[in-house]
């Protein structure tokens, strides 16, 4: 699903691209060159993404490296196994690799049967660092809040991936789970503002390709509240 030139939507709960427990996965690409993904899903739909690849990049695929926001098993416990089917460089922070690296299978909320692989070769970075991948050039901002590894990632000053941090219309990613905390949010959302960010790419729900500064400032002005803000999963604020 082409989103821009250079930008398409290769795996997706909400577009029925993949499985109901995917993120969405972003591809990116430039001028003939490799293949950026963005995040890697739950890994129970991995034959889907890679059709979703050669529909749009044919077949073989370019080089592929798969860039993956935060730990959440809907992100992330599909990187091993696509990374070997794609034969994928992995590169992720330094606060999410252990997890990668590790396997975890605890992921209270997500099906039993939705495991991490061990994710053996990863490239780390820390994260406030500026990245250099398949042709595209990052700016890695973590933003604690949804969770404790969570980091958004500006492209050309910008496009901003905001992974789970903040959603179309402001709603914040503050869930019920260790790691989520309102505190984190007041201390790191605002590294966003200001930026005049255009294209704003969540990893749920809706995404605009102009105009997505207006959504994190709407997430700071319920910050500054004193309330506890609209986040996802409350009432039917479901994606």
């Amino acid at each position: 699903m082409r989103i821009l030139p250079w930008l398409y939507l290769v795996g997706s709960r909400q577009f029925g691209l993949s499985s109901p427990w995917d993120c969405h996965i972003y591809a990116l690409r430039r001028d003939h060159g490799g293949i950026l993904l963005i995040d890697a899903g739950s890994g129970l739909a991995n034959s889907r993404i890679i059709a979703n690849l050669k529909a749009e990049f044919g077949d073989p695929l370019p080089p592929v490296t798969i860039l993956v926001t935060h730990h959440h098993p809907d992100h992330a416990a599909g990187t091993a196994p696509l990374a070997r089917e794609l034969n994928a460089e992995v590169c992720t922070s330094d606060l999410t690799a252990p997890i990668l690296t590790a396997g975890q299978s605890d992921n209270p909320g997500y099906p039993e049967h939705m495991v991490y692989a061990p994710c053996l070769d990863v490239r780390t970075y820390r994260p406030g660092a500026t990245l250099d991948l398949q042709g595209f050039t990052i700016e890695t901002i973590p933003v604690r809040g949804h969770s404790e590894d969570s980091v958004a990632f500006l492209l050309d000053g910008e496009h901003l991936f905001s992974a789970d941090i903040v959603f179309y219309g402001g709603l914040l990613g503050l869930i019920n789970a260790p790691g989520s905390d309102l505190t984190a949010y007041r201390q790191d959302l605002p590294k966003l503002a200001g930026r005049n960010i255009q294209g704003f790419f969540p990893s749920h729900g809706l995404f605009t390709i102009e105009d997505g500064q207006q959504h994190i400032d709407t997430a700071l002005i319920e910050l500054q509240k004193g309330f506890v803000p609209r986040a996802i999963g409350q009432g039917d604020l479901i994606f």
